[in-house]
């Protein structure tokens, strides 16, 4: 079984079951002696996801509003994940309501699971209506971000 590593494995120091898989951007994102050691103890190996996978993370992160909240190196695990169909081991809400919009698993670190599905729409404080972007098309107002229950 395969389990593609957040940065949150690293820094909580718990190892989940399975052959572990990171990315480059996780790598670099741990700055601390611990976490980098932590990385090479668990023997996590490092790739990059492909091209492909990483439109499709993005395409998915689109389509549940999660987009504007998801850093490159969340869509590069959020890939990664999908290239293998493995469990998504990470604290990050966002980075897990894509996953299981997905279909993919998920391993919370330290943090509980994500209770349900969302999907983030933008509200305009103005007319009301919901729209994408980051002003309403209609009058100009800025966004209002809004969750919904999927």
């Amino acid at each position: 079984m395969y389990v593609v590593a957040d940065a949150s494995v690293f820094i909580w120091g718990k190892r989940p079951e399975g052959e572990l898989i990171t990315v480059p951007a996780v790598e670099a994102e741990l700055k601390d002696l611990r976490s980098r050691s932590r990385l090479h103890i668990f023997e996590a190996r490092v790739e990059s996801p492909s091209s492909q996978a990483l439109k499709n993370a993005r395409e998915a992160a689109a389509k549940t509003g999660d987009i504007a909240v998801l850093s490159a190196a969340d869509l590069e695990v959020l890939a990664k994940a999908l290239e293998y169909g493995a469990v998504l081991a990470t604290d990050d809400y966002a980075l897990q309501n894509v996953a299981l919009h997905l279909g993919l698993k998920i391993e919370p670190i330290g943090q509980p699971r994500i209770r349900r599905e969302l999907r983030r729409v933008q509200k305009c404080q103005g007319c009301g209506k919901s729209f994408e972007g980051e002003a309403c098309p209609d009058c100009g107002t800025p966004a209002r971000k809004k969750k919904r229950c999927k």
